[in-house]
Parts: structure tokens; C-alpha cells; sequence
């Protein structure tokens, strides 16, 4: 159906007839065998379970689902959390992103900084992908907060600056220019703004 259909988001339980959830979520993110579900390496995918282990809920995240809801559960959440899944996708590529000596894989979850890898914590990577994703747009602190924690996350912004200062940090161990990418909009929220000699490039290719 997949290699038929492109849906705007995938549904699916844990336990399939034929398999595992997991190993679906993974074919998918993996872009199918030999390339043939490339197009679909963005599809958002959201997990709707009666494994409620946090366990299994971390593999989940780990194969790559951007929701994981636990049965029982209420029609009107998953709805709600159907929209901000699809609302937090649009504008994130999962393409290899190059921006000076900064690369990140979102595929592998890595980041090099001059082919050296560094070492992220899982926000801290979702934040410097978002933003290097839309270089020069200013994110508020309120979006950033809905699409990198979610919509059920309540907590103030202060979240984001803390994050935001760690990110900062981590690259300018490894690069200086790198880590004053991150520019910040008084009383708005944060960009990625690369220097005149920094030019994004976003490949199109699943590698």
C-alpha cells in the first residue's frame, strides 16, 4: 500500500499481523528496500498501542515515530495529536543538510562538525535540525516549544533558552563560527543564521 499510496500520516499499532510495528516504522524511515519507499522517508508516523512500557515507548521514538499514544485512549487526543503531527512535519526535511563545516544527518540522528561527530542530547538535536532546516526564519519560543516537545508539553519558555545555551555551547567546542549560528530575536525566539561564507544545501537524495 505504501509503495501505491502517499499518505499524509501513518497510523499503526505495535503488534501487526505480519510483523512489528517497529520494523515498519524503520522501512519507512529507512526509505524501503533499495530505495523503493524514498519518498516516504518524511511520513509522519505516530504509534497507537496497548504497550505502555516506557521501554517500548523509547524504541518507538528510536525507530523513528514522531507520537506515541497508549490504549485507552481518548478519539478527541488522537485527533488533536494527529494535527499537531502533521502541523510540527511540514517544512522539516529529513535530507542530508549541509551548512558550512555543520552537517546533520537526521537519518542517522548525527551531527559533524568538519567530519567530526559530536555528541547531542535528543531535544538539542531536534532543535539545531528545525532550525537548520529553515535558515534565516525566526522561531518563537511557543513554536519551538509545541514542535520540538510537543503540544501537551507544559513548561515555560525558559525550556528553550536552556537548550538553546547547551546548543550554542557544544558547537563552539567544536568550531566557533559554528556555534554563533544560532542567533537569537530579542523577545521573539531563535534563527539559524549562517555566515556569507556558509551556504546551505540541502540534498534531495536519501542517503
Amino acid at each position: 500500500m505504501l509503495q501505491q499510496h502517499t499518505p499524509e500520516l501513518v497510523v499503526m499499532d505495535i503488534v501487526l499481523d505480519d510483523g512489528l510495528g517497529y520494523e515498519l516504522c524503520g522501512a519507512i524511515r529507512a526509505g524501503g528496500a533499495e530505495g523503493s519507499l524514498a519518498r516516504l522517508v518524511d511520513l509522519p508516523v505516530l504509534f497507537l498501542t496497548a504497550r505502555a512500557d516506557e521501554d517500548d515507548r523509547l524504541k518507538g521514538f528510536q525507530v523513528g515515530a514522531d507520537d506515541y499514544i497508549t490504549k485507552p485512549f481518548s478519539p478527541e487526543e488522537l485527533v488533536c495529536r494527529i494535527q499537531a503531527v502533521i502541523r510540527r512535519s511540514r517544512g522539516v526535511c529529513r535530507a542530508l543538510t549541509r551548512i558550512g563545516p555543520l552537517q546533520i544527518d537526521p537519518k542517522q540522528r548525527q551531527v559533524l562538525i568538519n567530519e567530526a561527530p559530536i555528541t547531542l542530547a535528543p531535544k538539542e538535536f531536534d532543535l539545531l535540525h528545525l532550525l537548520a532546516s529553515r535558515p534565516g526564519q525566526i522561531f518563537s519560543r511557543e513554536d519551538l516549544l509545541e514542535r520540538i516537545w510537543g503540544y501537551s508539553f507544559f513548561g515555560n519558555t525558559r525550556t528553550v533558552d536552556v537548550h538553546v545555551n547547551r546548543l550554542r555551547q557544544k558547537l563552539a567546542s567544536y568550531d566557533e563560527q559554528c556555534g554563533k549560528m544560532i542567533g537569537a530575536e530579542w523577545g521573539i525566539g531563535y534563527k539559524l543564521v549562517p555566515s556569507c561564507d556558509m551556504t546551505p544545501a540541502h540534498l534531495t537524495s536519501v542517503v
